[in-house]
């Protein structure tokens, strides 16, 4: 199991246990104290943790609160409310995924790589890796994420929701979020159809490999409200 997955359950069980008018404070504090007991739990060193960031069980994850009226977006989430969009990227990602765009321009122009062979292995990626390796030594100093560490409150997306109407709450897996899942759908598929690397129309640090249905992992969750 991938880090991030397991991250994603483990904060997924802490939240099934939060009283429902938990702060974000709180919620900060016993999302991350679900993950460091699981380090805990399974003996891992964490003065390792600490100077490898890298290899921390790390989500980003956006929350609606009820009895706030609020979304938290730590990390790169994004959210519909009120028919406004709001997002949370990380500092460096836009430009990471820039130099990849470069590089795989380059590699496509000299006729060094194809398209079907960068999908099977994204070798432009492979040098961009280090610096994202590198941005992770920055998580909850320049960007919040849950890692089982303190959690950078002050670059926490609070947004108060609208008193009414659709809450839409998704993952950046989708590069072009919409108000219905089914067009947020079309939109990623007409990207992949036309820009399956995630080169011109939408920049991304990694592209659509072969066998895999999206660049990404993706959620997205609408619901009403009515207060």
């Amino acid at each position: 199991m991938k880090n991030g997955r397991l991250a994603m359950l483990l904060i997924s069980e802490a939240i099934a246990s939060l009283p429902p008018d938990i702060d974000l404070k709180g919620f900060c504090h016993h999302v991350s104290q679900r993950i460091r007991t699981y380090y805990q739990e399974h003996g891992a060193s964490m003065e390792r943790l600490l100077s490898h960031p890298e290899e921390r069980l790390t989500a980003s994850v956006g929350i609606y609160s009820l009895y706030h009226n609020e979304i938290w977006l730590v990390g790169d989430c994004q959210c519909i409310t009120g028919g406004r969009y709001y997002d949370n990227p990380k500092p460096e990602e836009e430009s990471i995924a820039r130099h990849r765009s470069r590089l795989v321009e380059a590699l496509l122009a000299e006729g060094k790589e194809t398209v079907a062979s960068l999908r099977q292995h994204d070798t432009a990626r492979d040098v961009i890796v280090p610096d994202i390796v590198r941005t992770c030594h920055r998580q909850n100093i320049d960007f919040a994420v849950v890692d089982g560490f303190d959690i950078a409150q002050d670059k926490i997306v609070v947004i108060k929701a609208a008193q009414s109407g659709d809450i839409i709450l998704a993952t950046d897996g989708y590069p072009f979020l919409r108000d219905t899942l089914s067009a947020s759908e079309e939109a990623l598929a007409a990207q992949l159809a036309t820009d399956p690397l995630c080169i011109r129309t939408y920049l991304a640090t990694k592209g659509q490999m072969a066998g895999n249905l999206s660049f990404d992992d993706r959620a997205y969750v609408r619901f009403q409200v009515s207060r």
